[in-house]
């Protein structure tokens, strides 16, 4: 055996030790510069941003604000004049015509977007948006606020000329007589969508390739980027960032049952996440229970279920009544009332608290 693997050291290869890190500090610094010198001289609005990225329009409105990348000026003046007074929008400058196409640039430009935005500060869920190219960059954006733990509402995609992987709540609207349009580019793109972005709808407006932000397309596309907006309120976002889900669950500490009944057990469940919970059917939370032995080993996994029928803002509470079984066997357990994200985790293994009700089970009658 080499000695190296015998000491527990192993070398580096020496390709590895010159390759870049991940993120170029210079790189984000030269970006950061070149989009300043392009938009300063051109755009107009309020400067929101410390470091110059981000334009407001419309910011007294009193609707969620929407981030959007713009292709030009052009479209973010216009777009915010059509959304109206009351729909605060923030403009950012997409790479196109500005910095070389890489993924090296584009996911770079995605951090310096996404730092600008959490820098803000706005409270609430996120919206973003972007049009070509800049809804792909829009779309990094996203997945990088939501591994950081920012909840995106929704991400608004127009004519985003491929479907790449995204797991949340996304409205895609694509133009029927558009070229670029990836539904009738490529082969079985429909196929791919659904893949690719499973909580995603689709609008097609009859528009042509850069002709939407203008005219009567234009009123369209703001009807329905507003539609799609109000959907999204009070509902699970899709890219839930998993790690900021937090409960207070309380039950009674104490119950009786036979073994093998069926009774209810009255619970309060209080949302402390900073995000609406939607129904069950939307959010994919709900409530549930596990039954463990007297020394903490489990007895049973998986019992009870009771959805939620009804949004849950932050901070309010709902009380339910969790029909749950008893063990078939005689003996003390502890039963656990938990929440489950469907397909994902239960809170109580990211940390949340669940009740715990001691509950000495009887033999049958």
């Amino acid at each position: 055996m080499n000695e190296q693997f015998r000491s527990g050291q192993q070398e580096v290869p020496s390709a590895a030790r010159r390759r870049p890190a991940l993120l170029d500090n210079a790189l984000l610094d030269q970006l950061r510069k070149t989009v300043v010198a392009v938009t300063e001289p051109w755009w107009r609005g309020e400067l929101v941003s410390e470091n110059r990225l981000i334009y407001g329009a419309n910011i007294a409105g009193t609707r969620p604000p929407l981030f959007w990348c713009f292709q030009g000026y052009e479209e973010f003046a216009n777009f915010a004049g059509a959304l109206g007074p009351d729909q605060p929008l923030y403009g950012m400058r997409s790479g196109h015509m500005v910095v070389a196409t890489s993924a090296e640039i584009h996911m770079h430009l995605a951090v310096s977007y996404a730092a600008e935005i959490h820098s803000l500060g706005l409270p609430g869920p996120l919206f973003l948006g972007g049009n070509c190219q800049g809804a792909l960059l829009a779309q990094k954006i996203a997945q990088i606020l939501t591994t950081a733990g920012e909840a995106v509402s929704l991400l608004v995609s127009l004519n985003p000329f491929l479907f790449m992987p995204y797991p949340g709540r996304t409205a895609i609207i694509v133009g029927q007589h558009d070229c670029t349009n990836p539904l009738l580019r490529l082969h079985d793109a429909e196929a791919l969508l659904r893949a690719n972005m499973p909580q995603s709808t689709v609008d097609t407006l009859p528009y042509e390739h850069g002709r939407i932000f203008s005219g009567r397309i234009l009123s369209l596309l703001s009807e329905v980027v507003l539609r799609r907006m109000d959907e999204a309120l009070d509902t699970y976002p899709g890219g839930f960032p998993i790690w900021s889900a937090r409960a207070e669950i309380a039950a009674p500490s104490t119950m009786t049952a036979a073994a093998g009944s069926l009774f209810d057990v009255p619970v309060t469940l209080r949302n402390t996440s900073d995000i609406t919970w939607g129904p069950t059917s939307q959010s994919g939370f709900s409530l549930g229970n596990h039954w463990r032995h007297a020394d903490g080993s489990i007895a049973q996994w998986l019992d009870g279920r009771q959805p939620l029928n009804h949004p849950l803002r932050p901070g309010d509470a709902v009380e339910i009544n969790l029909l749950v079984r008893a063990p078939a066997r005689a003996g003390d357990y502890r039963l656990e009332i938990d929440v489950e994200h469907a397909g994902v985790m239960w809170l109580s293994e990211i940390g949340v608290q669940p009740a715990t009700c001691r509950v000495p089970v009887s033999p049958s009658g």
